[in-house]
């Protein structure tokens, strides 16, 4: 139980060290509000067990906060996508138990959602780090790497996300395919919505 505590420690560490990095290299005019971005959903991970899968389902959370904010729709952000959930017991994995996945990833993002002033409809992100897996009682760590979808859903916006986990450390660890669908927040899209269809007649530089 202290090796994992260890290992979640660990995680922390490297996620306060993204945090503050932000501090320096973020421009001063903005303000948290203007750098913070979360969403939230659902996600299914794809527990890989030799040439089969067991899927764990749960609650897709991911808050984000950009580093570099400098244009409209570029930045480079600290971003964590969250799932808190359960492994139903199955023919390969006979438990069922809690399980979580708690990444921190580095992400570039382009065009939609990328920046509180996006002018696209589709954007896009690309990420890597590292991340803890949770099964039941054990605890282990890995790479992990990810890949965003963003667009205009009716008069919202979602995330299409899909994550791949490479387990390197730990006791019950698993490679794990995922995909994660949220819904992103924030009270700024009915002006953006009109920013957006305005773009279309206008020469921003």
């Amino acid at each position: 139980m202290t090796k994992n505590l260890k290992i979640l420690n660990r995680l922390v560490v490297l996620l306060a060290m993204l945090a503050l990095s932000s501090v320096g290299f973020a421009q001063q005019k903005w303000t948290l509000k203007d750098r913070w971005r979360n969403s939230i959903g659902a996600s299914a991970h794809l527990l890989m067990i030799r040439k089969n899968v067991s899927p764990a389902f749960g609650v897709f959370y991911n808050p984000q906060i950009n580093i570099i904010n400098k244009y409209a729709d570029f930045s480079l952000a600290v971003t964590m996508p969250l799932t808190l959930g359960a492994h139903v017991k199955d023919t390969w994995i006979e438990k069922t138990y809690f399980y979580g996945h708690i990444p921190a990833v580095l992400e570039a993002n382009i065009g939609h959602y990328a920046t509180r002033d996006f002018r696209s409809d589709i954007g896009m992100g690309v990420g890597a780090g590292y991340a803890a897996q949770i099964n039941g009682a054990d605890v282990s760590t890995g790479f992990v790497a990810t890949l965003a979808a963003r667009t205009w859903f009716f008069r919202g916006s979602i995330t299409i996300r899909y994550l791949f986990h490479l387990n390197l450390q730990g006791i019950g660890g698993y490679n794990t395919h995922a995909l994660g669908v949220a819904v992103n927040m924030g009270n700024y899209f009915n002006k953006l919505t009109h920013m957006n269809k305005m773009s279309k007649f206008q020469n921003f530089k």
